[in-house]
């Protein structure tokens, strides 16, 4: 067994490391995890003291943007080698108070991507969901997406470097230049404002 490792953040210009960053209302999954297991949920800013067992982890929902340190302790004895435990005994949660979600259904492409073909401003749109815990932030920079497939040198921008929130479906729009240069399928991660991934595999192989 090992750690699992941190995802590093930038937050207000400092690298801070936390197990995982989410936004507000939102789970971790931690996979299956024996009843002999408790946690410690703690949030002193909000009061939060919780304690769980086992896969009761899996189903806590962070209603409160903030840092949780969480508590890990494996209530019985290994009878093996095996000296590592699943999770380090204390790590941090980030939650904060925003939250985006694409909706991939009506994607669009202002041209046709097709192998062989050199693109300098290709445009790719989504529509999407941006919710703010109490309107507490009204504007964000705005997030990436990277391209991958066979073949492929994309490079993708933002067209927008700023979005203003308005509690109102928006249009994402990203300007995609490069090459594709070989038959293949094509995978967009389009990143949340946690530089969490969010997937949209294009169905039609390019070729």
């Amino acid at each position: 067994m090992s750690f699992k490792s941190g995802a590093q953040n930038k937050i207000n210009n400092e690298i801070k490391q936390f197990y995982t960053v989410i936004s507000f209302g939102e789970k971790v999954d931690f996979g299956t995890m024996d009843t002999s297991i408790t946690w410690t949920i703690t949030n002193a800013k909000n009061n939060i003291n919780t304690t769980l067992q086992g896969n009761e982890i899996n189903t806590y929902v962070f209603q409160e943007p903030g840092e949780y340190d969480i508590n890990f302790q494996e209530n019985k004895k290994h009878d093996d080698d095996c000296i590592h435990l699943m999770f380090p005994e204390r790590f941090r949660i980030k939650v904060t108070p925003v939250k985006l979600s694409f909706d991939f259904s009506k994607i669009a492409f202002s041209g046709k991507i097709e192998r062989g073909r050199n693109y300098s401003n290709l445009i790719i749109s989504v529509p999407v969901t941006i919710t703010s815990k109490d309107n507490s932030i009204t504007k964000l920079p705005a997030p990436g997406i990277s391209v991958s497939g066979v073949g492929v040198a994309f490079t993708t921008v933002p067209a927008e470097k700023e979005i203003i929130l308005n509690n109102k479906i928006q249009l994402l729009k990203y300007k995609l230049s490069g090459i594709v240069d070989k038959e293949t399928y094509l995978m967009f991660d389009f990143y949340d404002f946690n530089n969490q991934v969010q997937t949209y595999n294009l169905s039609q192989i390019i070729k």
